[in-house]
This record gives C-alpha cells, structure tokens and sequence, in this order.
C-alpha cells in the first residue's frame, strides 16, 4: 500500500539514479512512518504525476518554485506542472503536489494487482485470455474460401509485382470489345 508523502527534497546536484546512471536532479521522498527516503529522477516522477491526475493528462515537465517573504525571511514552495498542452499548467501547494503523486503511485499499485491473474505474471494471463476467446465470427463464406482457394492456383496468382503491373496496363491500354448480341 502507498504511503503519504510528508516531504521531498530536490537533490539539484543529480547523483546515481535507481539503475546506477548519473543524471542531472533527483528528488527524496520522506513518507510517513518511513526514515529512509525513497530517491527517484526525473522520469520516474513524471510517471508518477501523469498517472495521478484525473482526467488523465500527460506532463511535460514539472519545477520547484521557492519564495522568500522578506519580512520574515520564511521560504514558501511551490511547485509548477506543465501538461503537453502548453496552455494547461498548475501552479500547486506542496501538499497538493505529494498528493498527485501519491496517487499516481496507487494507481499503479491497482493496475499491477488487476494484470497479474496466475501464478506467472503476463505470461498466465496471455495464456488465459487466449483460452477464454469466444469463437471468431467469420465473414467470409464457405464457398467463398473455397473460390479463393481456386483463384490461388491460377498462374496469374503468382505473377510478380512487375508482370501484375504489366498485365494491367495491357488491359488499361486495349480498348474493350463490344459484345453484340443479336436477338
């Protein structure tokens, strides 16, 4: 089950990533009742985002924002998402943010548990859905299959593409014969 965000701190140095490549920014996810942070790079957090909004929208690119209230000296964040429609962008409190990603990562939880059917993952449930196929229904006739059955072993059928060509333009050039028929 996901766990609440309560923090994420914007790594701006980069560092290695979960599959050990160097990248630019990553980000660490404090979740509640978690010490360790979970360390995720840009795509990864992009994913999340995409799958957490409703309706669906795709994310382009997504920037922390800080202000700084000079009277205080209080540091504000914001953070920033631009969807692909370059329109459409929010501008979001950093709670609303922990929450679409939160519920990206949920929704991804639910489709993973609705894939998985046997066992062994994608392969019992490819194995599954090809058993429980209903019966194909066919448009095309008996005798129709057994016409092109036929036609297929006429010569013509197998004609290159060039002496199809040929042929046709042959038929294309010569003007048709009028048949008369005399009554």
């Amino acid at each position: 089950m996901s766990k609440k965000i309560i923090k994420i701190n914007q790594l701006d140095q980069g560092g290695l990533n979960e599959n050990d490549l160097q990248v630019d920014k990553l980000w660490e996810l404090y979740f509640e009742g978690c010490e360790s942070p979970r360390i995720l790079d840009n795509t990864q957090m992009l994913h999340y985002l995409t799958k957490g909004t409703s309706p669906p929208k795709n994310i382009h690119h997504f920037r922390r924002w800080q202000t700084t209230i000079t009277s205080s000296d209080k540091v504000h964040t914001w953070w920033g998402i631009v969807y692909s429609d370059p329109i459409d962008h929010d501008l979001l409190l950093p709670n609303k943010f922990y929450n679409l990603i939160y519920e990206g990562h949920r929704k991804e939880e639910e489709e993973k548990t609705e894939t998985v059917l046997g066992d062994r993952g994608d392969i019992s449930t490819a194995i599954s859905s090809a058993i429980n196929l209903k019966p194909i229904h066919k448009t095309t006739s008996d005798s129709e299959l057994k016409e092109i059955a036929e036609g297929r072993k006429n010569p013509a059928y197998n004609m290159t593409a060039e002496e199809m060509y040929a042929v046709e333009r042959k038929k294309a050039l010569l003007p048709e014969k009028k048949v008369v028929i005399d009554e």
